[in-house]
């Protein structure tokens, strides 16, 4: 995932959250608005208020026209009586007749809730029915409080992911920090779906990969250590042996077995170029990647035709008896076959040189779902012991093999060698 996706990957789940939060507090808003206003519904519509409330404008208009000494036909002053009164409505009647409305509405006996009182005026009694309403104020602190929990929510919602990001990329750090100082073996927590948990997956392959890397290069470090203390050995051994013959020579020591020791001196030499030859085909080897193989797809039974069949009855005209036993191969490979050739001359040499002719070297192929094998089985002419001590032909024959993605095995027992070598399946033919 690059820079730019990322950000604008995570900057729309910032959206996606903003419009879930607003929509939340807006059906938040919604309910609890129309909650309260069924509450303040039901409290307002109750008798007892309108009668309180009425009862106390009566009071006060007959306080007003009393300190006032207002009449019947002052409708001046009774209008500005009414103007100071909020959401008050006031009919007055004198002998069933109306002297006086604050509006055009005539409130009669039979509006409810409205209440009936007598009012002293200085020239005579009136009848005033009055209706008083509560005051909205009470509606406007309900919609107030309504919507300040819907943004309060929206905003915690908000919060609550924003926090949960940054305490995921506080983590994130830590545990980088835990990576920079060397412990690549600490795992990279990997919280959720999002782009940030697709970040951390990222990072925690790349430390695995980091870590088997180094894995590697150490093991080939050490693999090469070990290559070269027994290569060191191997040289040792026939150069001694070599510079022992010289030495006779030179000295005019050799009682007439001169030839003897010129053709030891020749094996030996032999000896040390075939190892040197096998120490610079290893390293060759090991510097090729897979990358530098040339792979090519081919037919199964062409390849063990030409690979291994051939070499097999090189084998048979130098005196082995050969057993096969094959199943019904029917596959093709994907290889690079002068590599793969270098892994058969390497296992048909050591053949030649260590297996014991008086007993037949056993082949078998088999085809498994996903693997093509090939397993050779001899008895070893002489003691263990009389192999090569370094095994470097073997492990490059590994070398090749982990390669191409396939097998390579061998155990050696104090009768028998045994190799397996496999191929993966490209498909079936």
């Amino acid at each position: 995932m690059n820079k730019s996706a990322f950000f604008s990957r995570l900057s729309l789940r910032l959206m996606l959250t903003a419009t879930f939060a607003f929509l939340v507090g807006s059906l938040l808003y919604a309910f609890f608005s129309m909650e309260a206003y069924r509450y303040l519904d039901a409290k307002t519509s109750s008798q007892e208020l309108y009668r309180t409330l009425a009862d106390g404008c009566a009071d006060r208009l007959q306080d007003y026209v009393s300190a006032g000494s207002i009449s019947l036909s002052d409708t001046g002053a009774l209008d500005a009586w009414a103007f100071s009164e909020e959401n008050m409505v006031v009919t007055l009647y004198q002998e069933n007749e109306v002297i006086y409305q604050n509006v055009d509405l005539i409130i009669g006996d039979n509006f409810q809730p409205a209440f009936s009182y007598s009012i002293s005026f200085q020239d005579g009694t009136a009848l005033a029915l009055i209706l008083c309403v509560p005051s909205g104020g009470s509606y406007l602190a309900a919609d107030l409080a309504c919507g300040f929990l819907a943004i309060m929510t929206a905003l915690l919602i908000l919060y609550a992911f924003i926090r949960r990001k940054i305490r995921y990329i506080a983590l994130l750090e830590s545990e980088l920090q835990i990576l920079k100082g060397g412990n690549l073996d600490h795992p990279i927590t990997v919280i959720g779906k999002d782009e940030l948990a697709s970040l951390a997956t990222e990072m925690d392959h790349m430390r695995q990969a980091i870590r088997d890397r180094q894995a590697r290069e150490e093991q080939a470090v050490k693999a090469n250590r070990d290559l070269v203390t027994a290569m060191s050995h191997d040289l040792r051994t026939p150069l001694t042996s070599l510079l022992g013959y010289t030495d006779i020579l030179l000295l005019g020591k050799n009682d007439g077995q001169q030839e003897q020791y010129i053709r030891a001196i020749r094996d030996k030499a032999r000896r040390i170029k075939e190892l040197s030859d096998q120490l610079f085909e290893y390293f060759l080897v090991y510097g090729k990647e897979r990358e530098d193989l040339n792979f090519q797809p081919v037919n199964a039974v062409e390849f063990l035709g030409q690979v291994v069949e051939e070499s097999l009855f090189d084998l048979e005209s130098e005196g082995f008896s050969v057993e096969r036993e094959s199943d019904e191969i029917r596959c093709s490979l994907f290889t690079d076959i002068p590599s793969v050739r270098r892994v058969f001359g390497n296992i048909f040499s050591n053949l030649s040189k260590y297996a014991d002719r008086s007993h037949p070297v056993q082949v078998r192929y088999r085809q498994t779902e996903d693997t093509l094998l090939i397993q050779f089985r001899n008895r070893a002419a002489g003691p263990a012991a009389n192999a090569e001590s370094s095994g470097i032909g073997l492990k490059t024959c590994e070398r090749i093999m982990t390669a191409h993605s396939g097998i390579f095995r061998y155990r050696l027992t104090e009768e028998y060698f045994e190799i397996e070598v496999g191929f993966p399946i490209r498909g079936d033919e």
